[in-house]
């Protein structure tokens, strides 16, 4: 079997950089209609995009954490 891991990684980083994108022309319409709740929310999913987009493995690491966290009885 080849090794795969490098191309998941960078079709999982286009996704996030694609989304992130469209996040921001959200987030330039959300603002000239001044619906502000659409605003913040485009906002924080571009944020997260962007972690994404920059640290892939750091991004991969804490949602380890996070999932290992909730396999083993909760976030406490």
């Amino acid at each position: 079997m080849p090794d795969i891991t490098g191309l998941t990684d960078y079709a999982s980083s286009q996704v996030a950089a694609v989304l992130f994108i469209i996040m921001i022309i959200m987030i330039v319409r959300a603002f000239i209609s001044q619906r502000w709740g659409m605003f913040f929310s485009s906002f924080i999913f571009a944020v997260v995009c962007y972690v994404i987009v920059a640290s892939p493995g750091e991004f991969e690491s804490i949602a380890n954490a996070i999932w290992n966290k909730v396999k083993s009885g909760g976030l406490n």
